[in-house]
């Protein structure tokens, strides 16, 4: 803490002054120099974390128990893997590339039959038997998501109706209070209503891709995406509200610790804090190794990874301890 000297009284006293905060550190999580892209990332706890990437052809899984990063086997036949989601230490899910999927039963991953070549972007588990699956491939068909009921997975039909953006590609489905969203190209929104999903408005800004959301109740969420530059867009329980922060370009990933703190990152490495409230944005430095795909946090961490999806491949992964 800084300290002036006043003169009160005829006597010198120190008294303190508002210092600068100090600047958030992130810090290499493990030796990515070896690794592919790292696209996702989900832990039960503070002692299992789970990180998934790779190659084409190549998948990738790493695990964090607490104590150390290790690498897990990934079943044969797995493709680039993109998302990891879960329900604790004994079951978690993965998606990826070329219709991949594979499921962590507490001993090893066993691949996953979904039925589908298409590309899969994201997964979000409610319970052990309500699990969704989202996809498709950019500008080509209509967009893919799946149910898994814990045996097999099946295609639900989106009605064209509720997809007025024409998007292609659904990137992530997210859940909280049980209530699920999905989000998707062009700024298309999803919500999960009466066994339908139905497109939710996004306003005039919701004019590029969503890439995630996250949240902290039913009437609290928070989305991001956009490609030529940013869009953030809040739910509120009634609407979404969406801008586009000048200056900032696309952004992957959000985590949210508490309702007024969001940890979000992009392209080029980029990492700030936002409050969904004020919409004030805090930034640190930029990670080096690619892009930002995925935040995740428990509490007392923030994990952020990422990496560069063409060749040569490579991964970025770094933690920081909470402010």
């Amino acid at each position: 803490m800084l300290l002036l000297l006043a003169c009160i009284d005829g006597k010198e006293e120190s008294l303190p002054l508002e210092s600068e905060p100090e600047a958030v550190q992130w810090a290499p999580a493990f030796d990515t120099s070896t690794s592919g892209a790292l696209s996702g990332v989900w832990g039960s706890g503070a002692d299992d974390v789970w990180i998934v990437g790779g190659k084409p052809g190549a998948a990738e899984i790493y695990h964090y128990d607490g104590a150390a990063w290790s690498p897990s086997p990934a079943p044969e036949g797995v493709d680039l893997l993109v998302w990891v989601h879960g329900l604790g230490p004994e079951l978690a899910y993965t998606v990826g590339t070329a219709g991949s999927a594979a499921r962590w039963n507490g001993r090893v991953w066993e691949r996953l039959e979904t039925g589908t070549t298409q590309d899969l972007w994201g997964i979000f588990c409610v319970s052990s038997d309500d699990i969704w699956v989202v996809g498709g491939e950019p500008d080509v068909g209509p967009p893919l998501i799946l149910h898994y009921d814990g045996t097999s997975f099946s295609p639900v039909s989106l009605d064209p109706a509720e997809n007025s953006r024409d998007a292609t590609t659904l990137f992530k489905v997210w859940g909280i209070d049980g209530k699920l969203w999905i989000v998707g190209q062009h700024g298309l929104i999803l919500s999960h209503v009466d066994g339908q999903w139905k497109e939710q408005a996004g306003g005039p800004e919701a004019s590029e891709d969503f890439v995630f959301l996250w949240g902290t109740s039913g009437e609290h969420v928070v989305a991001v995406g956009g490609r030529s530059n940013a869009r953030i867009s809040t739910w509120d329980g009634t609407g979404w509200t969406t801008t586009s922060p000048s200056g900032r370009g696309g952004l992957n990933a959000i985590h949210m610790p508490s309702a007024e703190e969001a940890v979000i990152g992009g392209v080029y490495g980029y990492v700030a804090t936002l409050n969904p409230t004020t919409g004030e944005i805090t930034e640190d430095a930029p990670l080096s190794g690619g892009d930002v795909h995925a935040i995740w946090g428990d509490g007392r961490r923030s994990y952020a990874v990422g990496g560069y999806f063409a060749e040569p491949y490579g991964g970025l992964a770094y933690v920081r301890e909470a402010p």
